[in-house]
C-alpha cells in the first residue's frame, strides 16, 4: 500500500512535469540573447543532461536512505518534488534556447525519475 501511496505522488510530480513543460514551451527563447555562440545551445543541452542523469543517481541514493529516517509522507512530498524537477531543467533550457526537442527530452526524464522510486524499500 505504502508503494501505491509513492508512485500516486510520483505521478503527481509528472503532472506538474507536464505544467513545468508548458511553461516553457511559452517562454521559449526568451534569453537566447544571452548565448553569444551559436552552438552553445548543444553544450547547455549536454550539461543539463548530465546534471539530471547525476541527479537521478544521488537522489535514489538519498531516498532510500531518508525512507529510514523521515516519516513516510515527508518521503511522499520529497518524492514527488524529485519527479517534478525534471521539468525545471526544461524550464532553463527553453530560456536560453528555443529547440523544442531538447526541452521534450529533459521532461521526459520524470517518467524515469518515476520508475526508480521502485527501487526505494519501504
Amino acid at each position: 500500500m505504502k508503494r501505491i501511496l509513492l508512485w500516486v505522488f510520483g505521478a503527481a510530480g509528472i503532472f506538474l512535469t507536464a505544467l513545468f513543460y508548458f511553461l516553457a514551451l511559452r517562454v521559449q527563447g526568451a534569453l537566447k540573447f544571452l548565448l553569444l555562440l551559436p552552438d552553445a545551445g548543444i553544450v547547455i543541452f549536454v550539461l543539463l543532461l548530465l546534471v539530471s542523469l547525476i541527479e537521478i543517481a544521488v537522489m535514489t541514493f538519498a531516498l532510500r536512505r531518508l525512507a529510514k529516517l523521515v516519516p513516510f509522507r515527508m518521503l511522499c512530498v520529497i518524492a514527488g518534488g524529485y519527479v517534478a524537477f525534471a521539468g525545471m531543467y526544461a524550464v532553463v533550457y527553453a530560456l536560453l534556447v528555443p529547440e523544442t526537442r531538447g526541452i521534450q527530452i529533459l521532461a521526459a526524464l520524470c517518467v524515469v525519475r518515476w520508475f526508480t522510486l521502485w527501487l526505494i524499500r519501504v
